[in-house]
């Protein structure tokens, strides 16, 4: 076993919580640092099929992407359904952290991962950080294909590299939508994983032919028609998952004497009715 603060020091040193959005909630969340941990268990949202997994399986850290209490509280009751997930975990000694977009940001965070697996060069952040530690680090990525390919065939590639690996799959045939010409060239492509349409414009500004990004507004969408900018979704879920994975193996590499995995019960929430 291991104290919690040990795992601590090694999450904030692969996602400073400084590279964090203003907005966001990120950091522990619920528990001591002095509690001795012996499992962990990644997720992307922490609902209660996945905490009845975690408690199951004898976690006592879940280190969830999207924050536990993300808006101020007012009551922790067994009244909500939050409430009652909170104190589940409360009651088992199960400590919750969030690194959320500190690790979408980071530099070998989600964003980086789907910049990776897209084989990208020249990669830069999309929009730089202001902090003055972290120069050259930001929200979002772009950079350029290792040849320019058809949307078509970008299209193929992005459906090959975000399929899931592991019991709880990213169907990323179900839920990737785009506007653009299939037949159109694309060479520089930008990237913000989750709910990325504000950094469209940026994605414009650097001369991106294609922007990948989780989900998008439907204004968003008619925005980057008309920019001539390709936009493909790839799903909330799609884009952010497999990161959770890459979490969970670092966390494995760092401490191998926990018993570390990424949540096998979770899954996407949408589905799509083919014929």
């Amino acid at each position: 076993m291991l104290p919690l603060n040990r795992i601590l020091e090694t999450l904030t040193a692969l996602a400073p919580l400084e590279l964090a959005e203003s907005w966001d909630n990120v950091g522990l969340l619920l528990g001591d640092d002095r509690a001795e941990i012996q499992g962990v268990m990644t997720c992307l949202t922490l609902t209660p099929d996945v905490a009845e997994e975690a408690i199951q399986q004898g976690a006592q850290l879940i280190v969830s992407h999207h924050p536990l209490l993300f808006r101020p509280v007012q009551k922790l009751t067994n009244a909500t359904a939050e409430g009652r997930l909170i104190l589940s975990l409360l009651q088992h000694g199960i400590a919750v952290y969030s690194p959320h977009t500190a690790f979408d940001n980071a530099r070998s965070g989600i964003n980086q991962l789907l910049a990776d697996r897209l084989k990208l060069t020249e990669v830069q952040p999309l929009r730089e950080s202001a902090h003055p530690a972290l120069a050259g680090l930001g929200a979002g990525r772009w950079g350029k294909l290792p040849s320019p390919q058809s949307l078509r065939e970008f299209l193929q590639v992005v459906r090959t590299q975000l399929s899931g690996t592991s019991s709880a799959s990213v169907n990323v045939d179900s839920l990737l939508l785009f506007t653009g010409d299939p037949d159109q060239q694309v060479s520089t492509v930008g990237i913000c994983c989750g709910s990325g349409g504000e950094l469209l414009k940026d994605a414009q500004q650097r001369g991106c032919d294609v922007f990948l990004t989780g989900e998008a507004r439907f204004h968003t969408c008619l925005e980057a028609r008309e920019a001539g900018v390709a936009l493909v979704q790839a799903g909330h879920y799609g884009t952010e998952r497999p990161g959770i994975e890459f979490l969970a193996g670092v966390l494995c590499e760092s401490f191998p004497a926990l018993n570390v995995w990424a949540s096998v019960i979770e899954q996407d929430p949408l589905f799509w009715k083919g014929e």
